[in-house]
């Protein structure tokens, strides 16, 4: 493990698409790390065309989580 992230450090900013696929394995924490860093190279349009995407989604995980907590309050209280 420390090994993905001494890598990560010194050298993702040159690391392929394909090569970051072979270090992060299964690892999430390190995948939302390149995705982080891949972020700061997007252009103002890519960047604007990812939160376009993203916002539906992000909104509808925020509505299921409201209402599975709203749920569990309520199951709590029998």
């Amino acid at each position: 493990m420390i090994e993905k992230w001494c890598y990560f450090f010194k050298y993702a900013s040159s690391t392929g698409e394909a090569d970051v696929r072979k270090i992060i394995d299964s690892d999430l924490v390190i995948q939302r790390a390149y995705d982080a860093l891949n972020h700061f190279n997007w252009s103002e349009k890519e960047l604007m065309t990812y939160e376009k995407e993203i916002k539906p989604i992000m909104d509808k995980q925020a509505v299921e989580d409201y209402m599975k907590k709203k749920l569990d309050k309520k199951e709590n209280k029998k």
